[in-house]
Formats: C-alpha cells, sequence, structure tokens
C-alpha cells in the first residue's frame, strides 16, 4: 500500500520514527510521500529519502506558513528540485479557513509552486480549506493538470471539474467519520482515487484524537472498500497502480 501524502518530517516523530516505519511496513505500507510543509521539512524529507529510499520526498510550503515571508524562500524549494528523489512539488495550495495569509500572497505563492512544477514536469500536493474554488480558477488559468487535491473535502459537483482539470482526489482518515466524504467516494471513478494519512494529522475513526502515523492507512483501506463493495486487496490494487501513474514510482 502506497500512503500518497504523510508528514514524517513532523517532530511528532522525532522520538520513535523507526518505530512507527517498522510498524507500517508490517502492516504492508511499501512507500510514503513524505511532504514538506517549510523550507526546512522540505530539506528534512529529502534527507530522510537517503536512510530510507522508500520515503518519497516532497517539496513545498504550506498556505498556512507566513505566505509573504515563504514568498521570498521558494527560490529555496526551486533548488530543492534539483535533486532526483523529489517525487512532487508540495504541499501547496490555499486555506482561507485559518487565515494566517493574505490572500493574494497565498494565491502568488501557489501560482509559484505550479510554475515550479510545470518546469520540473513533477505533480503537486495541493491543499484547500474554504478555498476549492479559487484553486481550480487559478490551476485553470494556469493550465496544469498533474498532481492530486489532497485530504478532499469538496463536494461531488467540485470532484467533476478536479478531474475534468486531469487530478486525482485523495481521501485521509476523515473518510471514515464523514458523510460527506463517504457520499462522494461512492460516486468517483476509481481510476482517479487514492488514500493517505496526512500523519501526524487527521487519524481514521478508531485512532481519533491521537497521533495518526501509515499503518492506519490500512483502516482507510478497509473503510473505503466496505463502502465501495470491493474486496480490500482488489481497491489496494487499483489505488497503488493510480500511485504509482502519479508519482512515476
Amino acid at each position: 500500500m502506497i500512503d500518497t501524502h504523510c508528514h514524517l518530517v513532523d517532530p511528532q516523530f522525532v522520538r520513535d520514527l523507526d518505530s512507527v516505519l517498522n510498524r507500517a511496513q508490517r502492516c504492508g505500507v511499501s512507500k510514503i510521500v513524505n511532504a514538506g510543509y517549510d523550507t526546512e521539512t522540505s530539506q528534512r524529507a529529502i534527507s530522510m529519502c537517503r536512510k530510507y529510499p522508500w520515503l518519497m520526498p516532497a517539496v513545498g510550503i504550506h498556505p498556512n506558513e507566513a505566505a509573504e515571508e515563504s514568498i521570498k524562500k521558494m527560490d529555496k524549494i526551486s533548488a530543492m528540485l534539483d535533486n532526483d528523489n523529489v517525487v512532487a512539488v508540495g504541499e501547496t495550495g490555499l486555506d482561507y479557513y485559518r487565515d494566517f495569509s493574505p490572500r493574494d500572497a497565498q494565491r502568488e505563492l501557489f501560482r509559484m509552486h505550479i510554475t515550479l512544477a510545470r518546469e520540473r514536469g513533477l505533480p503537486i500536493l495541493i491543499h484547500t480549506r474554504n478555498s476549492l474554488d479559487d484553486a481550480l480558477d487559478i490551476l485553470k488559468a494556469e493550465d496544469y493538470h498533474r498532481g492530486i487535491f489532497h485530504c478532499y473535502g469538496g463536494s461531488y459537483e467540485q470532484a467533476k471539474v478536479v478531474m475534468d482539470l486531469g487530478f486525482y482526489i485523495s481521501f485521509a482518515g476523515v473518510l471514515t467519520f464523514s458523510r460527506q466524504a463517504r457520499d462522494v467516494i461512492k460516486r468517483l471513478p476509481l481510476d482517479r482515487l487514492l488514500l493517505e494519512t496526512d500523519a501526524p494529522f487527521l487519524a481514521p475513526l478508531s485512532h481519533r484524537g491521537k497521533r495518526n502515523e501509515p499503518a492506519y492507512i490500512i483502516e482507510t483501506l478497509h473503510f473505503a472498500a466496505d463502502i465501495l463493495e470491493t474486496q480490500p486487496e482488489e481497491l489496494e490494487a487499483i489505488l497503488d497502480a493510480n500511485a504509482r501513474e502519479v508519482f512515476s514510482c
């Protein structure tokens, strides 16, 4: 199983990373997209890949970071993309829920990530919160069509636009306790779906309120298989094929 979005770079994993990775491997997790969310964690993702080659680094700056200051740091993200192990640009996007950064600066920062993804031929990992339509408008204007809307929380109608633009849709542990997410995933084609943990955040139902980790993706897989009325092994094969297509891994 491939966890398509995880933050093992987060300080919550410093003390017991090896134990976390051992549990993931025992559960059948074979690869993890280890996404940075600022320049420091992005560099950490690259460094971790040297020791753990199955942790695939993605580099970017999350919109909750101070976007005006982050814009000045994008040359560092660009330089990190010289590393051949990097599989994606991000996590990036727009977040109007927390509203930590001016929206104009967030949009500029998002466009800069899209430019880098286009230049390097990489998928982009997109975060949206109360901002999905704006993100779609920017992607249309930028004419970029490769990547993932991670931890999807939008409507089915918005999902159709996402897929029409060529993007994949990924669900995290929220699927196990969100009626809206369950209603959406039922209506989506399997060849556009992915699963993730977004660890250490958004643990599935049986671990809700606790630190999430990659091993827990198996619970989300079984939950999704029940919703889609298929066998977990069959769904896993489809999802992993989708992930390999996105990340060229």
